[in-house]
């Protein structure tokens, strides 16, 4: 991820920081990522599907969010934002 440059630094509350999006149900890759992102210090930023499409987009641009692992069935709903 970071070699991919994935997670960029962004600034915010007189921090650096690092995310990357997680759009699913818990599941083994969840856990893969997460793991992943402890190594590196890049924060999870957990979505759901129950979210709505402004909440979505919302969190995305707080964060300047620039990558997601995402499963299938969210897709159509991350497109939208």
């Amino acid at each position: 991820m970071i070699s991919l440059n994935l997670c960029p630094e962004t600034s915010g509350e007189g921090q650096n920081w690092k995310f990357l999006g997680i759009f699913g149900k818990n599941r083994e890759e969840w856990a893969i990522a997460d793991l992943a992102c402890m190594r590196d210090s890049v924060t999870i930023v957990p979505f759901f599907d129950s979210l709505g499409v402004e909440a979505l987009s919302f969190v995305i641009n707080q964060t300047e969010l620039t990558t997601m692992v995402i499963e299938n069935n969210s897709l159509d709903l991350l497109i939208k934002v």
